[in-house]
């Protein structure tokens, strides 16, 4: 997998862009860097909404009117069914994942669910009240429903092959007690578990802790219980995929950034990655303990101006993916938020499209960054399914 994060979690639960673009034209510049995935970003509150509101899926005229107030959102609502005319103007919010899913398949895209956060709006931080199990945005039980709910709508997208967990899982306020691994096992396990009980087709996307940086205890046999680091613990609760009914679905993903400018030396970036989470690929087990997985770093990404293209973080995790044969996500798709932290049309300067979702922001960063990536990422693959077509 090669491809990139489409925000679809924010206030209006709609996927962004679409008053800049219509839905072809976006995916066909995915499409053009040859890139072969999206990751489509989700609220739980999308689907609280379903459950609980009278009258189900919310309608985004409603959706952008409650977002950005009634003048705003009607001007964005206007400009997306000019720019979108197939849509229908009584369209739901999920009925515009199911046309972007639609194009999708399509155009040979595949579809990545990704559950951005409980409560919609930006994320990441830890008091937003969306980072670890039970915090105040973070209820459980409508989390489970919700991935179970998507899971099944999903089995209608031909092209929808894979489904994370939760996004950047972190320390809350209120989780000093419980933020361990082994609240993470009991609850990650039986999120996959209702995942996989609607549809279990897919593969079912499992990170970490620290904002998804922290992947070693899974593959490297360290999940304790509270208190205890003996081997007996680690045995009774260890993450073994083999007895797990799903197991042969499960794909680790991994968040890496550098936002203040540390990564100055390319090897020890390596041996970072390599020790927090690419060891899973070739891990040190015990014997008897098979604990190698997949890995998707499913978001990485910098600032889309010529001179981010040449940093070490960018120039190493460019080398360094391709190499390890993983899959990979940027962030972000787009140049422009509908709303995002109280900022109506926000800019997002890591956006490989421009502001208006017309153009690349900077066509240096794609043309002679990335599309060497993807085609290191995907070449190999692409000329295997030749010879095997052949």
């Amino acid at each position: 997998m090669a491809g990139v994060n489409w925000p679809a979690a924010g206030e209006t639960m709609v996927p962004e862009g679409l008053q800049y673009a219509s839905i072809p034209d976006i995916i066909t510049k995915i499409k053009s860097i040859g890139m072969n995935v999206i990751r489509l970003t989700w609220a739980v509150q999308m689907v609280d909404d379903i459950f609980d509101l009278p009258g189900g899926d919310v309608k985004i005229r409603k959706s952008f009117n409650d977002a950005l107030g009634e003048r705003n959102g009607t001007i964005v609502y206007d400009a997306i069914m000019k720019n979108n005319p197939t849509l229908d103007p009584e369209i739901t919010r999920l009925g515009v994942f199911d046309a972007i899913a639609k194009e999708c398949a399509a155009q040979g895209i595949y579809v990545h669910l990704d559950n951005h956060v409980s409560k919609a709006g930006w994320c990441c931080k830890e008091r937003d009240g969306n980072a670890w199990f039970g915090d105040i945005d973070f209820n459980i039980a409508k989390w489970m429903r919700a991935l179970e709910y998507m899971a099944d709508h999903g089995k209608a997208w031909p092209n929808l092959v894979s489904m994370a967990l939760r996004n950047e899982l972190r320390r809350g306020p209120d989780s000093l007690a419980n933020y361990n691994w082994n609240t993470w096992y009991g609850n990650m396990t039986a999120g996959a578990e209702a995942v996989y009980k609607a549809n279990p087709d897919i593969l079912i996307y499992f990170s970490g802790l620290g904002y998804d940086t922290e992947l070693r205890p899974i593959f490297a046999d360290e999940i304790n219980t509270p208190g205890s680091t003996s081997a007996k613990s680690r045995r009774d609760i260890n993450f073994n995929k083999t007895a797990l009914p799903y197991g042969s679905k499960i794909v680790l993903e991994v968040h890496d950034y550098d936002f203040d400018g540390g990564d100055t030396n390319c090897t020890e970036k390596q041996w970072q990655l390599r020790s927090d989470a690419f060891e899973a690929l070739d891990p040190p087990s015990p014997p008897g303990h098979p604990f190698a997985y997949p890995l998707v770093v499913s978001e990485w990404g910098y600032g889309q101006s010529p001179d981010q293209i040449g940093t070490v973080y960018a120039t190493c995790l460019r080398k360094f993916l391709p190499e390890q044969e993983v899959g990979w996500m940027t962030w972000a798709l787009g140049g422009s938020y509908y709303v995002r932290e109280g900022v109506q049309d926000h800019d997002e300067a890591w956006g490989l499209l421009d502001h208006g979702w017309k153009g690349w922001r900077c066509e240096e960063c794609v043309l002679k960054g990335l599309v060497p990536m993807v085609e290191g990422t995907l070449g190999g693959l692409r000329k295997e399914l030749a010879v095997a077509v052949a």
